[in-house]
This record gives C-alpha cells, sequence and structure tokens, in this order.
C-alpha cells in the first residue's frame, strides 16, 4: 500500500488513493483535476473539499491498513477534520492530497530476473565501440 502519513483530528492517518477511494472521489468531485482546481480556491470552499478528500483519503487508507492485518484505528470523518484542522495544516494538507495522488497513480517498475533489454544492450555495445 503506497500512503502519505498525516495528522488528522489529532492523529496519525494514512491517505492511500484506492481505486475505491479514487471512485468516491470522482464521484463527489466530478474528476479528479476538478478537486485539484477545487483545492487551490483559498477560501472556505477549498478547505471544505480538502477536509472532504482527506476523510476519503483517510478511510479507505484505513481500510487498507485493516486488510493487511494491521490493528484498527478510528476512522476521521469531514466534520472531525474541519474541527481540528488549523490553518498551517491545512496548507499541508492542500500540499499531500495532490501527493497522495501522485503515489497512487505512480508505478514501480522493477526487471524481471534474468530478463535483458537487447536493445538496450546493443545500443550500449554501439556507444562504445569507436
Amino acid at each position: 500500500m503506497k500512503a502519505v502519513k498525516f495528522t488528522l483530528a489529532g492523529r496519525e492517518r494514512y491517505l492511500s488513493l484506492t481505486v475505491e477511494a479514487m471512485a468516491c472521489l470522482e464521484e463527489r468531485f466530478g474528476t479528479i483535476d476538478a478537486l485539484i482546481d477545487t483545492l487551490s480556491d483559498l477560501g472556505r470552499a477549498g478547505a471544505s473539499a480538502a477536509c472532504e478528500a482527506a476523510a476519503i483519503l483517510a478511510e479507505h487508507g484505513e481500510l487498507a491498513r485493516r486488510a493487511l492485518g494491521y490493528d484498527p484505528a478510528p476512522i476521521a470523518d469531514k466534520e472531525a477534520i474541519q474541527a481540528t484542522l488549523s490553518p498551517k495544516e491545512a496548507v499541508d494538507l492542500r500540499l499531500a492530497i495532490p501527493a497522495v495522488i501522485s503515489l497512487g497513480f505512480g508505478r514501480e517498475v522493477s526487471p524481471e530476473d534474468n530478463e535483458v533489454d537487447l536493445g538496450l544492450a546493443e545500443l550500449n555495445a554501439q556507444k562504445k565501440t569507436p
């Protein structure tokens, strides 16, 4: 599970973009791009969107933790996050949400055991030949 650790409602939470979290975000905000645009609003709409998105990402991060066998932790809802989030944390949260989304869409590529890219090997050989 890829996640970003963030303190919400006084506890460390793990924000994670799972397939279900992405579906919930898109259901609520329309598209991920629309969410990012809303987060750039420095007023009440942006703060509310950040709290709601954080609640969704934290809920699915916690569900993923539980599925992996970790002890259950409470799930913070939007209202709890809004009630406890400081202005500095709100700024950090608006930066963390796009980071979580980017992390969720990222992929790790590792070569298979004993796999050789013949085209790359030939290109490297040509570079070494004078």
